[in-house]
């Protein structure tokens, strides 16, 4: 245990110089980050892809034609081995591949395309929003049935998360029928190989080094480099191995620990008697004492925090998908289709960037989940609908 404690005590140091640190840094105006001012740090198609797609694009208005492009594919270890004729590459955003067919194995939106002659590279693009279903296998059977010469489909998030088993469905395979890849490392070093190609062009490697910053930001690598090395060696420190391994093992506990204190107790505070606010091993359930039928369900499965939904659920056979509520329609959501019971005003996925520790303990996840709650009671009040 006085191992344990010196340990933290170690790591609280480092931490508090590398906070002094930043605080120097806002003071040199350092800092400053135009997509933080703007609010655009988190969102997937205005900013990210958009800004991404710029940037691979040989025609794009930063004016070094191919040269990042050729850079993004020398830089992903699953486009490395292949050829391609970067210089006739089309890049688009937003590309519309038809309407989603009944059994959502066709049709949607890629949020990135790049195309080349017979070829294509598709990225599906992921910040914080969940995956809608089948969607990998919708944008693996679009290039398969398009692309005679090859297609790579590339899954993009924060650290490198696998699909979900509902976006890739039975059949796709990672590593073989498509690849994940991060901000945290691929875009990462990217980028850093775009600043220095754009070294003289200030404009463009300015805004490239705050991009990069904001993704350090994202994927909590923001912390200077020496303090990084010193916080690595206090934690490869063989008298320091068991404490951390400790610490390691107990990581999934500690988080719901951190939930059930932080974020369960203080939303049940926000609700009288009349409420049954209760925690399982894979979400949350909200009821009303007068509810006969119905339940809203917050859900994430096996990983707290990870693919969260939230919607109104029901254990009771028969129950009947009677209309979808407004709240629960819109990007990242699912209507339920003919004769399927459990969702019966459908569900929608909830934004991930709540859900780290941080969101926790600073009380911004339980104001997220009171809103959301607050306006599924709302529209449950003003339709009158039956629970």
């Amino acid at each position: 245990m006085e191992n344990l404690q010196k340990l933290l005590d170690d790591v609280k140091h480092i931490l508090e110089k590398s906070k002094i640190e930043k605080d120097e840094a806002y003071k040199r105006s350092e800092l400053f980050n135009i997509f933080n001012v703007l609010n655009l740090t988190a969102d997937e198609t205005r900013t990210h892809s958009a800004f991404i797609a710029e940037l691979l694009n040989p025609d794009g208005s930063h004016g070094l034609g191919d040269q990042f492009l050729r850079s993004f594919i020398s830089a992903t270890d699953c486009l490395g081995s292949w050829e391609f004729d970067t210089r006739s590459a089309e890049v688009h955003t937003e590309w519309s591949i038809g309407g989603k067919n009944d059994d959502c194995t066709e049709g949607g939106r890629l949020d990135i395309i790049i195309e080349f002659k017979g070829k294509a590279i598709i990225i599906e693009n992921k910040i914080y929003a969940g995956d809608q279903e089948k969607q990998l296998m919708r944008y693996y059977n679009y290039g398969r049935r398009n692309y005679p010469g090859g297609f790579r489909l590339l899954y993009l998030t924060l650290n490198g998360n696998d699909a979900s088993k509902d976006s890739r469905g039975e059949k796709l395979t990672l590593g073989e029928d498509y690849y994940a890849i991060s901000y945290k490392h691929e875009i990462s070093d990217w980028l850093k190989r775009c600043i220095e190609l754009a070294a003289r062009r200030p404009l463009i490697r300015e805004t490239l080094i705050q991009y990069k910053h904001l993704i350090d930001q994202l994927t909590m690598n923001d912390m200077d480099r020496n303090s990084q090395d010193e916080l690595l060696k206090v934690m490869t420190d063989p008298k320091n191995i068991d404490s951390i391994r400790s610490i390691i093992n107990l990581g999934a506990k500690w988080k719901e620990r951190i939930f059930s204190l932080y974020v369960l107790t203080p939303l049940k505070e926000k609700f009288n008697d009349e409420w049954d606010i209760k925690i399982g091993n894979k979400g949350i359930t909200v009821k009303h004492v007068n509810w006969t039928q119905y339940w809203i369900s917050i859900y994430w499965g096996n990983t707290l925090g990870k693919n969260v939904l939230i919607g109104i659920t029901t254990n009771k056979q028969g129950a009947k998908k009677i209309q979808i509520m407004d709240c629960l329609s819109g990007p990242g959501s699912h209507t339920p289709r003919e004769g399927e019971e459990w969702w019966p005003y459908g569900w929608k996925w909830m934004d991930e960037k709540y859900w780290d520790v941080t969101q926790m303990v600073d009380g911004s996840l339980v104001e997220y989940l009171y809103q959301y709650i607050n306006n599924i009671l709302k529209e449950i009040d003003e339709k009158q609908l039956p629970m």
